[in-house]
């Protein structure tokens, strides 16, 4: 039995502005009779919500909310960046902001990576997950500091945190070449995986006393992702092996705000400035078409005119949802396991089981390079468009198409840079850099 979870958020605060000076005066005009106090034209009302009124025991659930809406919105713009340099999707943008993603050319001095945030429309990287990672442990100091008196379902809350901090980490970890966390000391690849683990085991312990299974598996699977990131097959096995089967938890969306919309979705459907690439049209597997990657030819173009149009059906929607975790996930990261341990025909197995599941021919097998293959193969087909495919082309070192010095369409060649690299804005702004 499939268990599909979606992690609900609630709609953002409204922000409170000043009155507008022509409908109080109106305003004033009616009750004239009465006496209207013009000097309430001059009242002062705040612009927003004061930070200190929110960390309170009483907003607790509300901030973990915000930290998990956080988390999404910056999921979805991790999906696009990442999946153009990884060639996922292409660019059909006509802005040069768009280009060094797909160009692989990310400069430290260019901005657009670096800084732009969570909603914007040139996809940003490092800032938005910096900000989902900050408010998750932020909400993660303040449950720590607050008592199961003051907080109901505290543990549960302090899991929820503990949990999307971890994912924040991996997603980092997977994107940038470094990076720094509350302005501390420059942080490798590696040591941003280890302090994923160590939210994610904070996560598992909260998890535990609160009885969530489904931040227990959410963490099983986030965990194995990280330790799959620094070689420890043995333990993401450990972790892989435990996720349910039809374990899936989604990042949800909807259209009310810009902020809250699939922008995937955005980006193909509404105003289309990514098509998918072609290496992902018309994929089979012993002839059987894969239905894990549907992808739809519009008939047009993008809106550069010279792009043809073709979008991921999986994301037609902008309230479709973006797989954070799931069992098939875990299933490969144990397939890969499996075959590091030299189980061959256990990988094979687990590679079918898949296969069975959407309804497509068995894999054959063959020698342990050619399942190890086979299973990127599958993990390029299986989390399409989730987030994954940059980091496997680092991890696995596979080799880049269009290869660097091939002339790219809008000028210049493509480049080899993979990983994003600490953004200049941050070096030079960081004083224990």
């Amino acid at each position: 039995m499939t268990t599909r979870s979606r992690i609900r958020v609630a709609p953002r605060a409204v922000r409170f502005g000043r009155a507008g000076r022509g409908g109080i005066a109106g305003a004033c005009l009616l009750v004239a009779l009465a006496g209207c106090d013009l000097n309430l034209l001059e009242q002062d009302a705040p612009s927003r919500v004061v930070a200190d009124d929110l960390t309170h025991p009483s907003n607790a659930a509300l901030l973990v909310r915000s930290a998990i809406s956080e988390f999404e919105c910056a999921l979805a713009q991790h999906v696009i960046g990442t999946g153009l340099v990884a060639h996922e999707l292409r660019d059909g943008s006509l802005s040069e902001q768009w280009w060094d993603y797909d160009r692989r050319t990310l400069s430290p001095a260019r901005a657009q990576y670096a800084l732009n945030g969570c909603g914007s429309v040139v996809p940003g990287n490092y800032m938005a997950l910096s900000a989902a990672r900050f408010q998750a442990d932020h909400a993660l100091s303040l449950l720590e500091g607050w008592t199961d008196a003051e907080v109901p379902q505290r543990a549960d809350l302090i899991a929820q945190s503990a949990a999307f901090a971890g994912y924040s980490l991996v997603l980092l970890g997977e994107s940038m070449c470094s990076a720094a966390i509350d302005v501390g000391p420059e942080l490798s690849r590696d040591e941003l995986f280890a302090l994923a683990e160590s939210r994610f085991e904070r996560a598992l312990e909260a998890a535990a006393a609160a009885g969530n299974e489904e931040i227990t598996n959410l963490v099983r699977v986030g965990r194995a992702r990280a330790r799959l990131n620094r070689g420890d097959l043995g333990d993401a096995a450990a972790d892989a092996l435990l996720v349910p089967e039809g374990f899936r938890v989604d990042a949800t969306y909807s259209d009310v705000s810009n902020r809250r919309r699939n922008r995937l979705y955005t980006a193909m459907y509404r105003t289309p400035v990514v098509t998918v690439d072609s290496s992902y049209h018309d994929l089979t597997f012993g002839g059987v078409p894969d239905p894990r990657v549907v992808v739809v030819n519009a008939g047009g173009s993008a809106l550069d005119s010279d792009v043809p149009l073709f979008q991921a059906a999986k994301y037609s929607d902008v309230s479709s949802p973006i797989r954070i975790a799931g069992w098939e996930e875990a299933r490969l990261i144990l397939a890969e396991a499996r075959l590091a341990a030299g189980d061959v025909a256990g990988a094979v197995e687990i590679i079918n089981d898949l296969h069975d599941r959407v309804g497509l021919p068995p894999y054959g097998g063959g020698t342990p390079d050619e399942v190890m293959a086979q299973i990127i193969e599958e993990r390029r087909r299986e989390l399409f468009l989730e987030g994954h495919r940059l980091g496997d082309l680092i991890r696995y070192q596979l080799p880049l198409t269009p290869e660097p010095g091939t002339p790219f369409h809008r000028g210049g060649t493509y480049g080899s840079q993979l990983c994003f690299p600490l953004p200049d804005v941050e070096r030079n702004n960081n004083p224990n850099m």
